[in-house]
């Protein structure tokens, strides 16, 4: 059982590094698995539907993502059906359970999962995204896995357990103690109010992909700020950072005053449903 594990891992970590390659994306850079998707001519289209994890078409080539799912969940889901394609296993509906295969599941449920963790939390990305803030894994914080889990584009829960069982990163202890705070309790300690939304916090060490929200979501950035956009309103803005909103679909860029930090910021519709090509356009009647 234990050679089988490891022969998927290693399956799994293999397929996740060439659809990168084929991706043009360097494996220590974060990726956005919708855009890279799409650029292997792979169609996503995000559904509203509650009663599915996710699904890949063989015939149309197509992924559909349930758009009520948290960003984290979504884009897991989306890596994980992208597998089901690399791998040739033909028309799939997965259940609700995606990212939770264990032993006991089918091979191809774990080996997709394993795919997408590797796709969206290869080591090298990993480690990349802690030595350029100089975080020690072994001392990681709270905020910090939060901030890698942002980067990364994954859960806060699902980045630990990766960096725990597959990466051996930080210990079971580590995990299980940073796993007792919740995303809600962080968000509260970093803004000093609930907010059932997700929050983003892009440091200055954010770079290479786009800051994605959907329209009510908000953003922490390094401040002070310089942007005038439709796209985003200021909250509360401190010497050091700034809290924005994203108040309507579009593409837009934000800048430090002093010009050494700057990033895109695509935001689409709240709970988006229709091809992801068209998630970030300004005109709410495409679909």
């Amino acid at each position: 059982m234990m050679n089988e594990t490891i022969a998927l891992g290693r399956e799994a970590l293999r397929a996740a590094l060439d659809v990168r390659r084929k991706g043009d994306v360097a494996v220590s850079n974060p990726v956005c698995v919708y855009d890279l998707a799409e650029s292997l001519g792979v169609e996503v289209k995000f559904v509203a539907v509650n009663s599915l994890g996710g699904m890949f078409a063989k015939t149309s080539n197509t992924i559909l993502v349930p758009s009520l799912r948290p960003p984290g969940r979504r884009a897991f889901t989306c890596a994980h059906e992208l597998g089901h394609w690399y791998f040739g296993h033909g028309d799939r509906i997965d259940e609700l359970t995606v990212g939770e295969a264990d032993c006991n599941s089918p091979r191809e449920e774990q080996l997709a999962d394993l795919f997408a963790s590797h796709l969206l939390m290869p080591k090298w990305a990993v480690i990349a995204a802690l030595s350029q803030r100089e975080w020690d894994a072994h001392h990681l914080a709270v905020h910090q896995a939060y901030i890698l889990a942002c980067q990364l584009g994954v859960g806060y829960e699902t980045i630990l357990r990766h960096m725990w069982r597959t990466l051996h990163l930080i210990s079971k202890a580590q995990a299980e103690a940073l796993m007792k705070k919740t995303p809600k309790q962080i968000r509260r300690a970093t803004i000093g109010t609930d907010t059932p939304d997700h929050l983003i916090i892009a440091d200055r060490a954010w770079n290479t992909v786009p800051i994605d929200l959907q329209v009510g979501e908000k953003v922490l950035v390094p401040g002070p700020i310089t942007s005038d956009c439709a796209q985003l309103a200021v909250v509360t803005a401190l010497d050091s950072e700034v809290l924005l909103e994203a108040l309507n679909p579009g593409i837009t860029r934000i800048a430090t005053a002093d010009g050494t930090w700057s990033a895109f910021v695509r935001i689409s519709r709240r709970e988006f449903c229709g091809r992801s090509i068209y998630r970030h356009l300004e005109d709410s009647d495409v679909d």
